[in-house]
């Protein structure tokens, strides 16, 4: 939101600053305009007043006083207005040029921030999209092991939640993929295995959806294995662990403890 704030104030910076320099351009160019018409008027009274014709002038006008010195004196007068508005002129035009330089550097300011503005962007929804695609290729990679699990091909189930575990470690399906793994030793008879399974289940997992039905099964893991006093405390501390675990979750737990008369 800053950025999208920022770049919003900068581009409405540029179009104020073009409003003002167009303005400004305007001002200096009828400056500019009036002083070349002074310029061009007081040339043409300096080229007039020839010799024959400030004589002229003298000798035929009532009233005129003076004389020819009298009259050079005033065209060097207007020789020095002209040399003063010309040094105006080019005043104008050097303040004119710095106003140019000024938002040229400032446009190509604007630019540079503009393009890191979109770059970002661009980073922001590439890096999205890979996190989209790779999630639904482990989705994908999911979906294909817990169907050969789901047709009763245990062993290459087994292989195939392996699989996805070492290539998805940060998948959201993790805890899920290590129940199923349990299960495929579970259905197998290999009990030793599936307590190792089961155990990381309840304890990597434990806020996976799956956390509180590895602790059942870490339950009937251990009674299949024998061990009748690990199998009660993981019947009995499931409703404490997991006091939000599903009631038919619970109550199985409660059931499978009393068949055990665990204390």
């Amino acid at each position: 939101m800053k950025k999208i704030i920022l770049t919003a104030f900068l581009l409405s910076s540029v179009s104020f600053v073009s409003a003002y320099a167009d303005i400004k351009m305007d001002m200096l160019s009828d400056k500019v305009t009036r002083l070349e018409k002074d310029i061009n008027a007081l040339n043409r009274k300096i080229y007039q007043s020839t010799p024959s014709n400030i004589t002229e002038s003298v000798s035929e006008q009532d009233g005129l006083t003076g004389n020819l010195e009298d009259l050079y004196n005033r065209v060097s007068a207007q020789d020095a207005v002209v040399k003063d508005l010309t040094a105006k002129m080019e005043q104008l035009e050097f303040q004119q040029k710095q106003l140019d330089e000024r938002l040229n550097k400032m446009n190509a300011d604007i630019d540079v921030r503009f393009n890191m503005l979109q770059n970002e962007k661009s980073t922001v929804t590439s890096s999205k999209e890979k996190e989209a695609a790779n999630k639904e290729v482990a989705q994908k990679a999911y979906d294909n092991a817990y169907n050969i699990m789901k047709k009763g091909d245990y062993k290459a189930a087994e292989g195939a939640f392996t699989t996805f575990m070492k290539d998805y470690p940060k998948s959201s399906l993790i805890g899920n993929a290590n129940y199923w793994l349990g299960e495929t030793y579970y259905a197998r008879g290999l009990y030793e295995q599936a307590v190792g399974i089961f155990a990381d289940g309840f304890t990597k997992y434990k806020k996976n959806s799956k956390a509180a039905d590895n602790l059942l099964k870490l339950g009937l893991t251990m009674n299949k294995l024998n061990k009748k006093t690990e199998a009660c405390t993981a019947f009995k501390s499931l409703a404490t662990e997991f006091p939000k675990a599903d009631k038919k979750l619970k109550d199985r737990a409660t059931a499978e403890a009393k068949k055990l008369s665990c204390k």
